[in-house]
C-alpha cells in the first residue's frame, strides 16, 4: 500500500524527433496518468526556442494534467529548433529552486561534433524531506561518456552541498550497459556518496533491457538513488510501452518516516 512517504519516479525517453508525435504524446500522457508519478525526466524532448518554450514537456505536462514541466536545451539548431531533457514535478509537490549544467564537448569525437549535453536539477521538498533530482542523457560516445559522468557526479555533490538535501535521485538514457566505465564510476564510493541502480535493487541478476522497445536487449535507461537515512527502494520496473522506441523505468522509493 502506497504510504505518505512514498516517492514515485519515472524516466523515459519520449524519442520526440520522430513522426507522429500527436499520437505518441497521447500514450505517453496516458502512461503518467497511470502511474502518477512525482518527478517525471524526459529526454530527447523537442522545443522551437532555446528560451522559455518548453515545447513538448509543457505539451505533456498539460496533456497530463497537475504537472509542472521545467525543461533544459542541449543541442541547438541555426534555426532554433532544439533537443533537451525536461523535469515534470506533479502539483502537490513543491519545488524549492533548479539549475542546469552544460556538460563539455569535445567537437573533435565523431560520435560528440555538437550534440551538446546537459544535466537539469530541481531541489524538492517531499514527506518533509528536501531530495534533489536530476535528469540527463548521455552521449552517443563511450568516451565521451566516462569523462562527462564524472562532471555529473561533481555538479550533483555540488548542488546537495547548497540543498542541504538528504537524498538524491539521478536518472536518464546513459546510453551505456551496466557494465560499462561510467555507469560502475557511479555506483563505485564518490567521496563516500555513491548511486544505487534502483533496477538491480529491486531485481538482482535480471537483465531488464529497456531498448529497442520491440526487442529490448539493452539496458541503457536508468534510475539511480542516493538514499537518505532510513530510504529503501521498495520496487523498480521497466514502464510499459509508450510509443518511444525506449522502455521506461519506474522506481519506488519509500522516505521513512515524516518530518517535521
Amino acid at each position: 500500500m502506497s504510504q505518505d512517504s512514498d516517492l514515485v519516479i519515472l524516466t523515459q525517453n519520449i524519442w520526440g524527433g520522430v513522426a507522429l508525435w500527436e499520437r505518441r504524446r497521447t500514450m505517453l500522457a496516458r502512461l503518467i496518468g497511470d502511474l502518477r508519478p512525482g518527478v517525471i525526466g524526459l529526454q530527447e524532448v523537442h522545443a522551437q526556442g532555446a528560451s522559455g518554450d518548453l515545447g513538448q514537456a509543457g505539451e505533456l505536462s498539460r496533456l497530463a494534467g497537475g504537472y509542472r514541466a521545467w525543461f533544459a536545451p542541449g543541442r541547438v539548431a541555426a534555426s532554433g529548433e532544439c533537443e533537451g531533457v525536461a523535469l515534470l514535478c506533479r502539483e502537490d509537490i513543491e519545488v524549492l529552486d533548479h539549475s542546469v549544467e552544460a556538460l563539455t564537448l569535445d567537437r573533435d569525437d565523431p560520435f560528440e561534433r555538437d550534440s551538446q549535453r546537459v544535466v537539469l536539477r530541481a531541489a524538492i521538498r517531499h514527506a518533509g524531506a528536501v531530495i534533489d533530482v536530476l535528469v540527463t542523457h548521455l552521449s552517443l560516445s563511450k568516451r565521451a561518456r566516462a569523462r562527462t559522468v564524472r562532471e555529473l557526479v561533481s555538479f550533483a555533490a555540488r548542488e546537495r552541498e547548497k540543498s542541504r538535501s538528504l537524498g538524491a535521485v539521478l536518472m536518464g538514457d546513459f546510453n551505456a550497459l551496466p557494465s560499462e566505465e561510467a555507469v560502475c564510476y557511479l555506483q563505485a564510493s564518490a567521496g563516500g556518496a555513491s548511486w544505487l541502480d534502483a533496477w538491480t535493487q529491486a531485481h538482482p541478476g535480471k537483465a531488464g533491457g529497456t531498448w529497442p522497445a520491440g526487442l529490448p536487449l539493452r539496458r541503457i535507461d536508468y534510475v539511480f538513488v542516493q538514499p537518505g537515512q532510513g530510504w529503501a527502494i521498495t520496487r523498480c520496473e521497466r514502464a510499459p510501452f509508450s510509443g518511444s522506441d525506449h522502455h521506461g523505468v519506474v522506481a519506488w522509493l519509500r522516505l521513512g518516516e515524516r518530518r517535521a
